[in-house]
């Protein structure tokens, strides 16, 4: 990918696409569907030059127009791979992300967007300190434990275990980490690989915390939610067995009798819980 860059010139003025919902990062290969009408012909005239598009996240998703305004200022410029004509006139394209850039100017918003952008490098990390290991380590470590919590694939552990570019870790994180599109978009435009490294562990520290208590609760409630379907179990079973043992005799009605006359009492609740108990044993 690197000699590929070196290679290929990134052309300075592109159709922009915007994007509703997720961040595009770099070396990133993803479909997309495309649906709006001036996003398709974007696309088109994109395929009759250099196949070179721009991809930028829309601030808000509901927008289907979004305005200059309304769009980050940092995108991702990408490479179409290839492109599929879908029955309902939509088109579907898988795209390669080569560098990231900032908007200079919107050259034109009809009937495709288009704009003139600066291409943005990033400081390349050729050694990494023992301060640098130990950050790339305990990101490793967190994505290990916060996998199984939030159902994210085990092939991401694997990845990232081989992964020592700060930069390429912290953008595959937040790719798979499922943030929310502000924090995945302010992560995207920090070019310090380290800092940006740096707040995908805090993220990753939080996001631990909240799927371990949500682990926790979910747990406690299917306890308690087996222990009553347990109960209701066993008396059903003891109801079959006394069925079948021809022991539903009286004492057993003047227990349904009392349980009926306990639950219509509106006793206090102390004195409920007393007579059930009572119950409890004589039954």
């Amino acid at each position: 990918m690197a000699k590929k860059e070196e290679k290929i010139e990134l052309p300075e003025i592109l159709p922009l696409i915007p994007i509703k919902d997720m961040v595009i990062y770099p070396y990133m290969n993803i479909p997309i569907i495309i649906g709006r009408d001036f996003s398709v012909r974007g696309v088109e005239e994109s395929l009759t030059k250099d196949r070179f598009i721009f991809l930028v996240t829309q601030k808000d998703p509901s927008q289907e127009t979004p305005a200059p305004e309304e769009i980050y200022s940092i995108g991702t410029i990408a490479l179409i791979m290839r492109m599929l004509k879908l029955s309902d006139e939509r088109v579907q394209i898988l795209v390669q992300g080569i560098c990231k850039a900032e908007i200079l100017e919107f050259i034109s918003q009809t009937p495709v967007y288009v704009v003139k952008v600066k291409h943005l490098q990033e400081p390349v990390i050729k050694d990494l300190s023992p301060e640098l290991e130990s950050l790339l380590n305990r990101v490793r470590e967190k994505i290990g434990q916060i996998l199984p919590l939030k159902n994210l694939p085990i092939e991401i552990s694997t990845i990232t275990n081989n992964i020592n570019d700060p930069g390429r870790l912290a953008d595959l994180v937040a790719s798979n980490l499922r943030l929310q599109l502000e924090e995945m978009q302010k992560v995207f435009e920090m070019l310090d690989p380290i800092a940006r490294l740096e707040k995908i562990d805090e993220y990753l520290a939080r996001e631990l915390e909240v799927s371990t208590m949500q682990v926790k609760i979910q747990s406690q409630a299917r306890e308690g939610m087996d222990r009553s379907q347990r109960e209701f179990f066993l008396r059903e079973q003891m109801k079959v067995i006394q069925a079948e043992l021809g022991d539903l005799d009286e004492r057993v009605e003047e227990i349904t009798e009392l349980r009926e006359k306990i639950e219509k009492a509106g006793m206090p609740r102390e004195a409920f819980k007393e007579a059930s108990r009572q119950l409890k044993r004589l039954e």
